[in-house]
């Protein structure tokens, strides 16, 4: 499944929240992604909490990063350490978290239809950002993102044009004003 990703570098890097990533669908086309969090704990030891930012980018510096998550392309994942050790995702810098707005988050759990935090945790508020909970590798972000291709093919061209949902969603009276 990691034919829809190119390889980028391999690297055994040490990983921490606030670091920024690139993963690579095209050539030469990278999409922004972030560490949100690093499970310490003995039940979910080495899960490492992501997202993947619509935003797009040339090359593989933070000149264009923007930690903007009303322009998710995937929500939050919980992944293992392979998508960077086997070089799809590559570090290309750091936030401090403490710094950015980072909403909330928790995930929905398929096998009991519980929300749980990344480490089990039952989640009895609704969060701002909602992923899936089991743990994925490579191919199933890699699934993903081409999913999300497939569906918006707009991603890879111009991330700057506002989509008519975007439009829908932050001006409702003004779209529904055309229609008058």
């Amino acid at each position: 499944m990691t034919d829809e990703l190119i390889f980028i570098q391999r690297k055994r890097p040490k990983l921490k929240a606030g670091d920024v990533f690139v993963v690579q669908p095209r050539e030469n086309l990278f999409l922004y992604g972030l560490i949100l969090n690093i499970c310490s704990t003995p039940d979910c030891k080495n899960k490492i909490v992501a997202c993947i930012f619509r935003n797009i980018t040339h090359e593989k510096t933070m000149a264009n990063f923007k930690a903007d998550f009303h322009n998710l392309l995937l929500p939050p994942l919980c992944l293992f350490k392979e998508p960077w050790t086997s070089g799809y995702f590559y570090n290309i810098g750091y936030v401090d978290l403490e710094t950015i707005q980072v909403p909330t988050y928790a995930f929905y759990h398929t096998a009991t239809g519980s929300i749980v935090t990344e480490d089990g945790k039952e989640v009895y508020n609704m969060p701002e950002l909602m992923g899936i909970a089991p743990i994925g590798g490579i191919g199933s972000v890699a699934m993903k993102i081409t999913q999300e291709i497939i569906m918006d093919p707009d991603i890879l061209y111009d991330h700057n044009k506002p989509r008519q949902a975007d439009f829908c969603l932050k001006f409702p009276s003004l779209y529904l004003e055309s229609f008058a």
